[in-house]
């Protein structure tokens, strides 16, 4: 069986009323030419704008009905060849000029009346009388694409997809590469590796595993895009540390995810104290740290793990909405 546009369903919606459009406007410019009007019925949305708003620019006239301002430009000179329209100067700016209805132009309105109602009527058995839902939810779809364009829209939906398609999951020996490669990925993007990162990076299995701590990754279509871990600090101490998300993959939630698991480890440990170590610049990252439950607070006496931590902060508890 061969397939036709409608076997596609909506990903096929925007050739479809491509589709549609070219029969309407064609059904309508044939109807027009019997009726002796010569201009085709893409000159009729400027026509009727500047019947109810006066005399418009060509800016405001190409914004107002979604066009480009070369589109109007050439749909001006064909109404001024026919004489419907006038060029004026704007009394409030007179480098600037002006479309407005002539005279001609206005019986031409007046005398397309009666034909209009056809071409409603036409519509209502087209759509079944479903015409004024129609109308609306074209202008429910019109304002959200004037709020997001349509390609932040997918993207969006791209981002949402990918969000619900991250596992957080357990380190083993087989993510060694992955998580040194994320952290020293980052360290050098943003500061330099310190002699402590590198040796705890090089040997997370006796550095953070072997002395009671956790290391959590983040997996998106069988590949490791993030690392965070919890390390044992002495006593009832834990330290977050070696946050990173390969940044093609920010933007997905998967720092706060893999937060949220350290939580639940945190909790589930027994220790009494969480904190963190970071830097003052990166400001995403101490954001998410607030909303999450850390609160800056003095250093304890001793010097800081990295010389490159100028912000201490210990968690107070999950935050509730």
């Amino acid at each position: 069986m061969s397939s036709n546009l409608q076997t596609y369903g909506s990903l096929m919606l925007a050739s479809r009323l491509r589709r549609l459009s070219d029969q309407l406007y064609a059904g309508v410019d044939a109807s027009y030419l019997a009726a002796g009007v010569e201009l085709t019925s893409r000159c009729f949305p400027l026509l009727l704008l500047l019947r109810d708003n006066g005399p418009t620019s060509i800016t405001a006239l190409a914004a107002q009905i979604g066009q480009t301002h070369p589109v109007v430009v050439q749909l001006g000179r064909k109404l001024l060849d026919a004489g419907v329209v006038v060029e004026m100067q704007d009394p409030k700016d007179e480098r600037r000029r002006l479309l407005a209805l002539s005279d001609a132009g206005l019986a031409l309105l007046r005398n397309m009346a009666p034909l209009w109602d056809d071409v409603r009527v036409a519509v209502d058995a087209v759509f079944e009388q479903g015409t004024p839902q129609l109308m609306a939810s074209l202008d429910r779809a019109e304002a959200r694409l004037q709020a997001q364009g349509f390609g932040e829209t997918i993207a969006a939906c791209r981002r949402q997809r990918e969000r619900a398609a991250v596992d957080i999951i357990d380190y083993d020996a087989a993510h060694a590469a992955d998580f040194k490669r994320l952290n020293i990925a980052w360290l050098e993007r943003y500061f330099y590796v310190e002699a402590l990162d590198d040796q705890v990076l090089s040997d997370p299995q006796s550095s953070i595993l072997d002395a009671g701590g956790r290391i959590f990754l983040a997996r998106l279509d069988g590949r490791i895009v993030g690392t965070c871990a919890l390390i044992r600090a002495g006593g009832d101490a834990v330290e977050l540390s070696k946050m990173a998300v390969t940044p093609e993959c920010q933007g997905l939630g998967i720092a706060r995810r893999l937060i949220e698991r350290a939580f639940d480890a945190f909790e589930a440990s027994g220790a009494r104290l969480l904190f963190l170590e970071s830097n003052s610049k990166l400001a995403p990252a101490i954001g998410l740290y607030e909303s999450s439950g850390f609160v800056h607070v003095a250093r304890p006496a001793g010097e800081a793990h990295y010389q490159r931590a100028d912000v201490y902060m210990e968690w107070q508890g999950r935050q509730r909405s």
